[in-house]
């Protein structure tokens, strides 16, 4: 059965989005039969980030009509979110269109994707259908941005022919929305490309923290963290990398703190490098850091992960590869500074955090799960 990826995401990008879209371009270069759709901004940044050429065939970019109007008018905040959303509407209606009348194909499903494929999914219930869900539990709002999305979400997860949940507190949360708990599949793991994220030589004393800017990741928490750490430690450098609703909030904190020239702030497409020479990377969710795409890369790149002590993020970081806290900045603050005084024990834990990745977060371990979901979909 031939198969179509759709990976669909107009307000950012994060873990998800780049594991998913170098996985997906991936596996459509591999198969003949296969294709992605996804839509045009989002295909933009994955290429700026080098996580795909920006040349692979049998990719279809949805436009984004309602998107480039947002910009040219300077719209920020809710005006420019549900602009864009209107898109969502377009992305469907050109899918419904295309795959309406084709023939039964297995579509793989993942962030708006999901959205996108309802009408299709009612329409065409002979077409197989496997969602992804990546997190979900409380925080769907900070991630679709509205709870106005969750009776759609809820809708593809009830159509779909089966459920590809992240974390077993993930599939917790899908059955508390009334889900059928029997189509939930649970992957070995997550990916990486250990290839490209590696660490550089020599390292330096940089406290890294990369991630979309919403409450859950608690980006408040480092800025909150950074001043013991400048005091204790005069050569640490840090980064608070990534977008999102918060940026203004830690523009601001950062300014009244006095911190604005000691960090470095922004959208990064391509981090490899700065993890690369990072001694140190903080992981500070409110829910879980298990398994986080960026503290996966940070530790396939020897950073020593600092997290909070939530949900399985003992899976990763433990006494071998790093250290876990409670959500305290005094803690983290305390845990950041011991690391950066002790450069050997900084080695000894990256290059284990490094071993943990490559071990258990294989490409060919996940895309042989894939596989296996695919034909059972599939049957």
């Amino acid at each position: 059965m031939r198969r179509v990826f759709v990976l669909i995401n107009n307000t950012g990008i994060g873990g998800t989005e780049r594991r998913m879209g170098r996985l997906f371009a991936r596996m459509v270069m591999a198969d003949p039969d296969a294709a992605l759709i996804i839509n045009a901004g989002l295909w933009r940044k994955l290429a700026a980030a080098g996580l795909v050429t920006g040349r692979e065939e049998r990719v279809w970019r949805l436009p984004e009509p309602c998107g480039r109007l947002a910009e040219g008018l300077g719209l920020r905040g809710a005006p420019a979110f549900w602009l864009r959303k209107l898109d969502y509407t377009l992305f469907s209606l050109l899918v419904l269109a295309r795959y309406g009348p084709a023939a039964r194909r297995l579509f793989h499903l993942v962030l708006g994707g999901a959205y996108v494929a309802v009408p299709l999914m009612v329409v065409r219930p002979d077409h197989r259908t496997l969602v992804s869900v990546m997190s979900f539990n409380d925080d769907l709002e900070c991630l679709v941005g509205t709870p106005l999305a969750l009776p759609l979400f809820r809708a593809a997860l009830v159509l779909c022919t089966r459920i590809d949940a992240l974390t077993e507190d993930t599939q917790m949360d899908v059955i508390r929305l009334g889900i059928d708990g029997g189509k939930m599949s649970l992957p070995p793991g997550s990916v990486v490309d250990w290839e490209r994220f590696r660490p550089a030589d020599p390292k330096e004393p940089w406290v890294v923290f990369a991630c979309r800017l919403i409450d859950d990741k608690d980006p408040q928490l480092f800025v909150e963290a950074i001043p013991a750490i400048r005091r204790d430690v005069p050569a640490a450098r840090f980064f608070l990398l990534g977008e999102g609703p918060l940026q203004s909030p830690i523009h601001d904190a950062l300014v009244r703190l006095r911190l604005s020239d000691v960090v470095e702030t922004g959208f990064h497409p391509d981090i490899a490098p700065i993890l690369g020479r990072a001694r140190v990377f903080l992981s500070l969710q409110r829910h879980d850091n298990y398994p986080s795409q960026s503290l996966l890369e940070a530790m396939a790149c020897g950073a020593v992960p600092v997290a909070t002590d939530v949900g399985m993020t003992w899976r990763l970081v433990d006494d071998a590869t790093g250290i876990r806290v409670k959500r305290d900045a005094g803690q983290v603050a305390e845990a950041v500074v011991a690391l950066l005084k002790d450069p050997a024990r900084c080695e000894r834990l990256g290059q284990s955090a490094r071993q943990r990745v490559l071990e258990q977060h294989s490409g060919e371990g996940y895309r042989a799960y894939l596989e296996s979901l695919y034909t059972m979909v599939g049957a």
